[in-house]
């Protein structure tokens, strides 16, 4: 189910995707933690709804896994896709 827009923070999809880009052209284990979201206020229960939203809208694909501990969630296979390269680029212009 997406997150209806009101509560969307496109702030956490831009550190999500971002990451995953930042990452290189092969496919990989990406893990999200607190560090990774440039000193904004998240919780683990946003990144994972983010992430989700991320990966249902296509903009990224591979599978969600819980995290333990530091880490609070894992894209297993994660890999951008071209819509998420084009959302990085109209909504997110400087990457």
């Amino acid at each position: 189910m997406p997150i209806p827009t009101d509560e969307r923070r496109d702030d956490i999809v831009y550190f999500l995707l971002n990451k995953v880009k930042e990452s290189g052209e092969e496919v990989q284990d990406i893990s999200y933690a607190e560090e990774d979201f440039g000193g904004k206020k998240v919780s683990r229960d946003e990144v994972k709804e983010h992430l989700q939203l991320a990966l249902d809208s296509k903009y990224l694909e591979g599978e969600m896994i819980e995290g333990l501990d530091s880490v609070w969630i894992t894209c297993k296979d994660a890999k951008i896709t071209t819509e998420g390269r084009g959302v990085l680029r109209s909504n997110f212009f400087k990457v």
